[in-house]
């Protein structure tokens, strides 16, 4: 399910409109514990989302990220930081996913495919990288949430 970016390739035409599916609030199944995703609705050519995931006693992180139109195709651009805001990437770098293909249910971006499983959920397959070598493929599905409803230590259930 995981599709890279091979020099030269043009990615395929698609706009921001194609992924409206995916604006809500998700919980989504990591791993080390439970992952929120918050994606706004699209204006201007872009849809922003952000990210908390947690492990069994802590935030382990948060992610910023955007599906941006470029040209005629998509991007998924996303920056990623420590529970205290320490920015992983460089200040004013992030990580770039063009995107490589799509079909029906499917947007294949660099190393992180999105496919849509129902009216109400979809999966995540993202190629985990480390020092350019590849680590591991994480599975990660969604599903829809009307909003975070509190657990007595006050993460989402």
């Amino acid at each position: 399910m995981i599709k890279l970016h091979a020099e030269g390739r043009q990615s395929p035409r698609a706009t921001i409109a194609d992924m409206a599916w995916i604006e809500g609030h998700w919980i989504g199944d990591m791993p080390d514990g439970p992952v929120e995703h918050v994606l706004l609705s699209p204006r201007f050519g872009q849809l922003p989302g952000f990210v908390r995931a947690l492990a069994p006693q802590n935030l382990a992180f948060y992610e910023i990220g955007v599906f941006a139109e470029i040209g005629n195709s998509l991007t998924l651009r996303v920056k990623h930081f420590t529970p205290e805001l320490a920015g992983w990437e460089a200040q004013a770098a992030y990580i770039d996913r063009p995107l490589v293909d799509r079909d029906s249910t499917s947007f294949y971006f660099d190393g992180a495919t999105f496919s849509r499983t129902g009216p109400d959920s979809f999966t995540v397959y993202f190629l985990n990288r480390s020092e350019g070598q590849e680590r591991e493929t994480l599975v990660i599905p969604f599903r829809r949430t009307s909003g975070p409803t509190r657990q007595s230590d006050g993460a989402p259930s």
